[in-house]
């Protein structure tokens, strides 16, 4: 039998850390921040913040950036927390938001039949 993990599993392993580091590079580029001014801001480590701007973690960025709309929201949601008048009940909920894009825009099912060649063809997220 295959082993077959929900598309939720490619959300946190991929997902995530592409999402955190893309917000990451954006707030120490856009905003001066240092790593852990950023890592505060986004409650995670420093050696996180180190690791996605060395690109060690976070590596599916070119995924979402490939994505004008997905990566306007990620720039408006950067500026948001740079400027420090967002609560952190509204990053969360923008967080959904954009996992909710990921799938809506189908860069979810790229990245489960990548980890999992017999999806092809999957509908799951869209039922």
């Amino acid at each position: 039998m295959i082993e077959i993990k929900p598309f939720c599993e490619i959300i946190v392993s991929s997902v995530l850390p592409a999402l955190r580091a893309l917000i990451a590079k954006e707030l120490i580029q856009t905003y001066n921040l240092n790593q852990s001014e950023v890592a505060k801001k986004l409650g995670i480590t420093q050696p996180a913040i180190s690791h996605y701007k060395r690109e060690l973690r976070g590596q599916r960025v070119k995924l979402l950036q490939s994505n004008k709309e997905i990566m306007d929201v990620i720039k408006k949601l950067s500026a948001d927390i740079a400027s420090g008048d967002v609560k952190a009940t509204q990053i969360v909920k923008r967080f959904c938001d954009i996992c909710k894009m990921v799938r809506k825009e189908k860069i979810i099912c790229k990245m489960h039949e990548n980890a999992y060649p017999g999806l092809n063809s999957c509908d799951i997220c869209f039922k």
